[in-house]
């Protein structure tokens, strides 16, 4: 499977969430809040680079913790919500 969409996610955490020189190893299926890495305002940042980076408009009752707790789940509603994922233009990719 093609990983372009969590690396593109994760690269974005690494930068703008974690701390600089972050020797942690994060699964995609952890979860973003219970580990530390978002919070509730570091969310609105997450979801405004994700639908500018994969040109999506998240609905207000789409911010759901199944749809945005972890990389995995918010790649797989990237994947479920854009034509064609793989070829959107995505910053910093």
């Amino acid at each position: 499977m093609d990983r372009l969409i969590e690396t593109t996610l994760w690269k974005y955490l690494r930068e703008n969430c974690l701390p600089q020189n972050c020797e942690v190893v994060y699964t995609d299926d952890e979860n973003l809040f219970d580990a530390g890495i978002l919070d509730s305002a570091g969310i609105l940042t997450f979801v405004c680079f994700i639908e500018e980076g994969f040109n999506l408009k998240i609905p207000d009752e789409d911010l759901l913790p199944e749809y945005f707790s972890s990389v995995a789940s918010i790649a797989a509603y990237i994947r479920a919500n854009t034509a064609n994922p793989s070829i959107t233009t995505m910053p910093g990719a």
